[in-house]
């Protein structure tokens, strides 16, 4: 499993999980200031265990067992963010002497210790904080900032922790938004002529407004093909179009369709994702999400879900381990909502 997806995954269960939570009025602010709460540790077996209390793990194969924090900041509909910058880190606390355990995805040998390996140089983590934005389905979005408060060198064991941090944040007034974007079946063979319907509104007065459509690779995000962007002049009201996307020379996978609707200053005026599958036909048959095998897919599959979420499984994979990764995470739940209310024949 990837860096780049693990991180991911993190960030979409600190929306799922929660730590700290920010609500906005009727116009949200654009400074947010977080203070981290004191990091504990617990020793075992000669190795220190350290947490932050609502934080959460990092673990990433190879790396030391670090902590690290998260926000989420509710912003209505017609509220955009663009960007979010770290103004001022401060707070800094200092310690040295902690052995942190390293992140094994794989089974432990013999001569492994608990300790990273070699290659281990410098401060980890490298980042100082990210940022997410999710998508409500009543048109409101969920900001997400990760922050990495925690800095480990397992060279030298120190520890450095910063404990306050200010962000500004930029968001945007938009009374455009994307309505819909569907397409006739969740799952496909590579090779599928696909077809997006996309519904969109402008609630506000007439705007020149592009519309940008990408496939992306469900597991790490990374664009793996686009469509032509598509211009919509003077958008007022409600509008729709069709995009076509060949996936011939896709291999077979997971993946989500995203639109992303810009202003002609280049702010992102909203966004909405789709998902779909390519399969052989062979796995078609045999591919279900139906996780009770009642014959449909329905509220019973996300509580069963729902009561192995955040669970790691092994072959042969459970049922509620949609895609059969290892974990029951966001990525089952997606994968099972977007065939929400499927009849097996």
């Amino acid at each position: 499993m990837g860096n780049k997806r693990l991180l991911a995954v993190f960030i979409a269960l600190s929306l799922v999980l929660g730590t700290g939570s920010y609500a906005f009025g009727a116009e949200p602010e654009s400074a947010l200031e977080v203070t981290v709460p004191d990091y504990e540790v617990s020793t075992i077996d000669n190795l220190d265990y350290v947490e932050i209390p609502g934080g959460h793990i990092l673990l990433v194969d190879g790396k030391p067992r670090v902590p690290y924090y998260s926000v989420t900041i509710d912003y209505p509909k017609g509220r955009r963010v663009q960007e979010v910058t770290l103004v001022e880190r401060a707070g800094l606390v200092t310690a040295s002497g902690l052995r942190l355990p390293t992140a094994v995805m794989e089974p432990l040998s013999s001569s492994d210790n608990g300790l990273p390996p070699g290659g281990n140089e410098g401060w980890y983590p490298e980042e100082d904080y990210r940022w997410n934005l999710w998508d409500n389905l009543d048109g409101s979005t969920t900001l997400v900032i990760v922050v990495y408060p925690f800095y480990y060198n397992a060279e030298t064991t120190d520890v450095r922790f910063y404990k306050d941090y200010r962000f500004d944040v930029e968001y945007v007034l938009s009374s455009v938004s994307v309505t819909g974007l569907t397409t006739i079946k969740n799952i496909y063979t590579p090779g599928d002529k696909i077809s997006f319907n996309i519904w969109l509104n402008n609630s506000g007065e007439a705007q020149d407004v592009i519309a940008s459509l990408v496939i992306k690779d469900y597991s790490s995000g990374e664009v793996v093909d686009g469509l032509p962007l598509r211009a919509l002049k003077g958008l007022v009201g409600d509008a729709s179009f069709t995009a076509e996307w060949d996936s011939s020379g896709t291999e077979p996978g997971y993946y989500y369709a995203e639109i992303t609707l810009v202003d002609t200053a280049g702010n992102i005026l909203d966004k909405k994702t789709a998902t779909l599958s390519l399969v052989t036909e062979m796995v078609k048959e045999e591919l279900s999400w139906d996780i009770n095998e009642d014959g449909k897919v329905d509220y019973k599959d996300l509580a069963i879900l729902g009561a192995h979420y955040g669970n790691t499984t092994e072959p042969p994979y459970p049922r509620y381990d949609i895609n059969q990764d290892g974990r029951v995470d966001l990525y089952d739940r997606n994968l099972l909502v977007g065939c929400y209310g499927e009849v097996g024949s």
